[in-house]
C-alpha cells in the first residue's frame, strides 16, 4: 500500500470516529450511552468492523446533499429518516406490514428492506432492551446475548400498569418480528455516471436485528441473542437523538419520528410539511386537512415536552418552520 493511499485510509477512519464521537454526544440518557459505548468498543475490535469501516468509507465519499433522503443507518450526519414507521391502527394489523421487498435509493447507493415493516413502538422496544442491557448484556466474541426479565422490560415500558397478558404479547411479537426484517446495502460506483454506474457495485446482506431468543412463561426469563452484524452498520445512526426520557413522554407515534428527524437536522430550513412526513415514514396518501391536522398535534407535542420553542410556524403554503431548542440537561430515570 502506497503512503497516499494509506494517509487517505486513516483520514477517513479519523472521519468515522469523529461521525460516532458526534453520534454518541448527542445521546442523553446515561444507561444507554453506557451500553452503546461497551458495544461500539467491543466492535472497534473485531474483524467484523474491518467491513463496516470499508461501507462507511465508501459513503462519506459520496458529497452530501442537503435534504437528500437517507435510511437512518450511517454515518450520523446522513441519518434522515429511519427503519421504523409510525402506522395506524389499520396499519399495524400482521397481513398489512409484511413486505416483499421495501428499496430505497440514495446518492451512495441503495438500502432494501424485507420481510415486514416495523413500528415506532417496536423502536421503543429496542431502546428499552438497551437501557436494562446496561451491566447485563454479555459480549462473547461477536455474539451480543441479553439475558433479562420480561417483567423488567414491560415496567420500563408501561410502568406497574402495564403488567398485562398484551404487553408481553406485544414485546414477544416484536422479538418475531426483529428475526424476520432483513436489511440489504448496495454501494454503487460513484465515480461513474450513469448506467456505469450501476455496473460496479457491491451488496451486502446484513440479516436481521435479534439471531433468536428464548422466552420462559413461567419464570418471565427472556434471553436474547443479537445480530452483532446489524449493531457494526447501524448502531451509530441509532444513536442520533436518543433521550429516552424525553421520547418516553411523547405519546404519539408521528411525534417520536419527527422527534429523531429533528435531530438529524441541525438547522433546519423551511421545508413543505409533506417533504417531512415522507422522510419519517409518513402515509401521506391522506387528504390534506388531515395530514396537517396530525401534523399540528406532533408540533403541540413536541412543544408541550421543550424540544421545540414557540417560534416554531406552519405557514399558509403548508411550509414549516422549526423552532428547535437545545435540550436540557435532564436527570437519570
Amino acid at each position: 500500500m502506497d503512503a497516499e493511499k494509506m494517509k487517505q485510509e486513516t483520514q477517513e477512519k479519523q472521519q468515522i470516529d469523529t461521525e460516532m464521537e458526534k453520534a454518541l454526544a448527542v445521546v442523553k440518557d446515561p444507561d444507554l450511552k453506557e451500553i452503546f459505548m461497551r458495544i461500539t468498543e467491543r466492535i472497534k475490535d473485531s474483524v467484523l468492523n474491518k467491513e463496516a469501516e470499508e461501507f462507511k468509507r465508501e459513503i462519506i465519499k459520496k458529497p452530501r446533499r442537503p435534504e437528500q433522503q437517507v435510511f437512518a443507518f450511517l454515518p450520523h450526519q446522513m441519518a434522515k429518516v429511519s427503519i421504523f414507521f409510525p402506522m395506524s391502527d389499520r396499519e399495524l394489523k400482521e397481513g398489512e406490514r409484511k413486505i416483499n421487498r421495501l428499496e430505497h435509493e440514495t446518492g451512495w447507493g441503495k438500502i432494501v428492506i424485507e420481510g415486514i415493516k416495523l413500528a415506532i413502538f417496536e423502536e421503543d422496544i429496542f431502546l428499552t432492551l438497551m437501557k436494562i442491557a446496561k451491566g447485563e448484556i454479555k459480549i462473547d466474541k461477536e455474539a451480543y446475548v441479553l439475558e433479562t426479565n420480561m417483567n423488567d422490560a414491560i415496567n420500563l415500558l408501561y410502568g406497574e400498569s402495564g403488567y398485562t397478558k398484551k404487553s408481553v404479547e406485544r414485546i414477544e411479537r416484536t422479538l418475531q418480528h426483529f428475526q424476520l426484517v432483513r436489511f440489504e446495502l448496495t454501494t454503487f460506483d460513484w465515480k461513474k455516471k450513469g448506467a456505469e454506474r450501476l455496473k460496479t457495485r457491491i451488496t451486502r446482506s446484513i440479516g436481521n436485528i435479534v439471531e433468536s431468543y428464548k422466552y420462559n412463561a413461567k419464570t418471565k426469563d427472556l434471553i436474547i441473542y443479537f445480530n452483532p452484524h446489524f449493531f457494526a452498520y447501524f448502531l451509530e445512526s441509532m444513536l442520533t437523538s436518543i433521550n429516552f426520557s424525553v421520547r418516553r413522554k411523547l405519546k404519539k407515534d408521528g411525534s417520536k419520528a419527527l422527534l429523531r428527524f429533528l435531530s438529524a437536522h441541525t438547522q433546519p430550513s423551511e421545508m413543505h410539511i409533506l417533504t417531512v412526513l415522507n422522510a419519517i415514514n409518513f402515509n401521506t396518501n391522506q387528504p390534506m386537512f388531515r395530514l396537517r391536522d396530525l401534523f399540528k398535534s406532533f408540533i403541540h407535542e413536541l412543544k408541550k415536552n421543550g424540544v421545540l420553542g414557540p417560534k416554531t410556524k406552519l405557514y399558509s403554503n403548508d411550509t414549516v418552520y422549526f423552532d428547535i431548542l437545545s435540550p436540557k440537561r435532564a436527570l437519570p430515570d
